[in-house]
């Protein structure tokens, strides 16, 4: 009878144990996933901006690093009897072969990281900022794909006693968008190469055919 009764307070505590931990698992699946709604957007996008810039970044200078375009192969000038720059010709050819390349290998840039997982560990929920990087990770899922458009600008900045540098700069704008399980966002961001330059010497006309969004900067 005394075993039979130890018997069953034994059993009873391993309930207990069972059903404790139970419980544990199922507030602690709450806690995380109450947290992970406010986690989730701020680290899936900071994770896709860096992803999204590194990938443009490195798609935009390896192109332009292999087309090995300089400031002549671009633009030509051509002077008048004075000396000053009459006008400033470019070469579309070489202008729209740029803004084609850039744009399909910065698409085929982000295709390599459509998919991406990040990791946030477990102590970031606490709000401590010595516990952030703590304990195990928690994994989550997004995907990257984007749309992008490219334009060339042309600007001309005053570099002493008539002298004037003229750049000519890519301008890529992305608009990536992020999607995961249960979030979804939009990242826009315009990013600025410099292609070539060179220095001017002499007035520069005011007028440029159209060719170039122009902005004028002065020191």
């Amino acid at each position: 009878m005394l075993y039979y009764k130890r018997r069953v307070r034994k059993i009873s505590k391993v309930k207990k144990i069972i059903i404790s931990i139970i419980v544990f698992v199922v507030l602690l699946v709450v806690f995380c996933e109450i947290h992970l709604s406010d986690f989730r957007p701020e680290y899936i996008r900071t994770q896709a901006e860096i992803l999204s810039t590194n990938s443009v970044s490195d798609a935009v200078n390896a192109t332009l690093n292999k087309l090995g375009y300089n400031y002549n192969d671009i633009s030509k000038l051509s002077y008048d009897s004075q000396g000053n720059v009459k006008s400033i010709q470019t070469d579309s050819i070489k202008i729209n072969k740029i803004k084609s390349s850039v744009t399909k290998a910065v698409q085929k840039e982000i295709a390599k990281v459509y998919d991406n997982e990040i990791k946030i560990p477990f102590g970031a929920f606490t709000n401590i900022t010595v516990l952030s990087n703590v304990g195990p990770c928690i994994p989550m899922n997004f995907t990257l794909t984007g749309s992008f458009s490219a334009e060339i600008v042309s600007t001309f900045e005053a570099a002493g006693m008539n002298q004037t540098i003229h750049h000519i700069r890519l301008m890529l704008t992305s608009k990536i968008m992020t999607t995961s399980l249960d979030y979804s966002g939009k990242i826009t961001f315009t990013t600025d190469f410099e292609i070539a330059q060179s220095v001017i010497v002499g007035n520069i006309p005011t007028t440029y055919g159209g060719l170039y969004s122009v902005a004028n900067s002065q020191n």
